[in-house]
């Protein structure tokens, strides 16, 4: 318990360290809010009154203040580009990103765990040399070029699947978690569904095939390491099937610097997907932040870089609480 509470207490931390350079950082930068906001055409007197309105005439020290006391009670503030509520435009956006996001990493683990255990099941013949290859070219190539890849065989060429949205435009389903996979299933409509996991595949196999890769070859070298481990001899001795130590006895040990690379890259998965939801048209936060960026567009952009920061250190903490489930010698001071 202790454990957790200075874990959270560091997180609070965290974020007002995040919030503190992105607000300053974002100032210091180019352009002006204001500007976009009135127009090319606009005379300085408009600009004058239109930073008035925004607060971009206060120190930046006191409109940090300002922002902060608002961020307490849960107000992102305003997005000066869609004239709505950047906590509302968040929330709505952020359940597809998380869905494409866990969709993408429960592929990447599937991938990654099939191939590592028949590999080290078969050691030494062409199975393995293939999956060092496989795990070397999906390792090399970046994901946005496995989503045009995508997009032209199976979109253009071939015609099977859909390469943009969430959900055919004739269907619906009600808007309860804002997770279309859970909320086509609490409503019992199952063409949704089908039509959800569709849209849902490819992006989804376009962030998961380099990181498989990575997850392969950690996975691949802690189990050949945790088979050399006493207990896995004493198995064998007991005489356990290879299948069953491997998959069940030393896959579990194994997971624990694969968990390690699920938590660092489930952050940088949620931030880099900005350009797969842009090549398939998936409505998440990443086109809305480019949408802020572009814009120049202060509280949604601060919402944004404050709701990545959360997300980053959430899951860094629900990986160190797993780290003592799967291996109980863990303990934390």
């Amino acid at each position: 318990m202790l454990y957790i509470i200075r874990r959270i207490v560091y997180a609070v931390i965290s974020l007002f360290g995040v919030s503190v350079a992105a607000f300053v950082i974002l100032r210091v930068l180019p352009g002006d809010p204001a500007l976009l906001m009135v127009g090319p055409m606009a005379t300085d007197e408009d600009i004058a009154a239109m930073r008035e309105y925004l607060g971009l005439t206060a120190p930046v020290p006191v409109q940090y203040t300002r922002w902060l006391s608002t961020v307490l009670q849960g107000d992102f503030g305003q997005s000066l580009r869609f004239r709505d509520d950047v906590t509302t435009l968040i929330l709505d956006r952020l359940p597809a990103t998380l869905e494409l996001v866990l969709a993408s990493i429960v592929l990447a683990a599937l991938i990654a765990v099939v191939i590592a255990v028949i590999s080290v099941l078969n050691q030494g013949t062409l199975f393995e040399a293939l999956s060092s290859f496989v795990g070397l070219i999906g390792f090399g190539i970046p994901n946005f070029l496995w989503g045009l890849l995508f997009i032209v065989l199976f979109g253009a060429i071939a015609r099977v699947m859909p390469v943009s949205g969430r959900m055919a435009s004739n269907m619906q389903v009600p808007d309860v978690t804002g997770f279309l996979l859970l909320d086509s299933l609490l409503d019992g409509n199952f063409e949704a569904f089908k039509s959800a996991v569709q849209h849902l595949f490819l992006p989804a196999l376009a962030l998961a095939i380099p990181l498989a890769a990575m997850l392969l070859r950690t996975l691949k070298s802690s189990l050949l390491n945790v088979m050399q481990e006493d207990y896995i001899f004493t198995d064998r001795m007991k005489g356990l099937s290879e299948s069953y130590i491997v998959c069940i006895r030393a896959l579990k040990n194994a997971l624990i610097p694969t968990l390690t690379i699920l938590g660092v890259q489930f952050t940088f998965l949620v931030s880099g997907s900005i350009v797969i939801e842009k090549i398939f048209g998936w409505p998440g936060i990443g086109l809305l932040a480019l949408t802020g960026i572009q814009y120049r567009d202060f509280p949604l952009v601060q919402g944004l870089i404050v709701v990545y920061a959360l997300v980053l250190i959430s899951s860094n903490l629900t990986v160190d609480l797993l780290y003592g489930f799967l291996n109980p010698k863990i303990r934390y001071a």
